[in-house]
C-alpha cells in the first residue's frame, strides 16, 4: 500500500501534459505489460482479500490511465465493481453468503460508491488526490505498526 501511495504522489512526473491540458501516462510501450500485470495481480489481491484495493487500483493505473485523478478514481471504482463482482458471484454460487449481513453491506456499498463518486467527480482534483495520499500513507502507517509496532503487555494479567 506504501508503495501505491508513492506512486500516486509521483503521478505528476509519470504522466505528460499536452496543449490541451489533458495527461497521458509517460512510460514506453515496452512497460504497458509490466503496468497491466501489476494491475492483474492488484486486482487478484483485491478478489480475495480487499483491505486498500483502493488505494492500490490507484496506484497501479496511474500509470496507464489517461486524464486526472478524478478519472483514474472512476476507473477504479469501475474495476473494482468487476473484480469483487466475479468474488461474490463464486461466493454467492457456492452457498458461502450470509445474506443477513450481506445483503445490507451490499445495499450500503452501492449507496456509498455511487454518493462517493458523485462527490469525487466535483471535488477539486487536488483535493481528492490529496485526501488519498493522506489516506494511504495513514492506512500504511496502521498496518506498519500494527505488524512491527510494540507488542501491548498488561502488567499483572496472566
Amino acid at each position: 500500500m506504501l508503495i501505491a501511495t508513492i506512486i500516486i504522489v509521483l503521478r505528476p512526473i509519470l504522466v505528460r501534459g499536452d496543449e490541451g491540458g489533458s495527461v497521458h501516462p509517460n512510460i514506453t510501450m515496452a512497460l504497458w505489460p509490466v503496468a497491466i500485470a501489476g494491475i492483474f495481480l492488484v486486482a487478484l489481491y483485491g478478489g480475495y482479500f480487499g483491505a486498500g484495493i483502493g488505494i492500490l487500483m490507484i496506484g497501479a493505473l496511474s500509470f496507464i490511465s489517461r486524464g486526472d485523478i478524478r478519472h483514474v478514481v472512476a476507473l477504479k471504482n469501475f474495476l473494482t465493481l468487476c473484480m469483487r463482482g466475479m468474488a461474490v458471484l463464486v461466493l454467492v454460487l457456492q452457498g458461502n453468503v450470509n445474506w443477513k449481513y450481506g445483503a445490507p453491506m451490499a445495499v450500503g456499498g452501492l449507496i456509498g460508491g455511487y454518493i462517493g463518486g458523485m462527490i469525487s467527480h466535483r471535488a477539486n482534483r487536488t483535493l481528492v488526490r490529496s485526501i488519498v495520499i493522506a489516506i494511504g500513507f495513514a492506512a500504511s502507517a496502521y498496518f506498519f505498526w500494527k505488524l512491527y509496532g510494540p507488542a501491548v503487555t498488561h502488567i499483572g494479567v496472566e
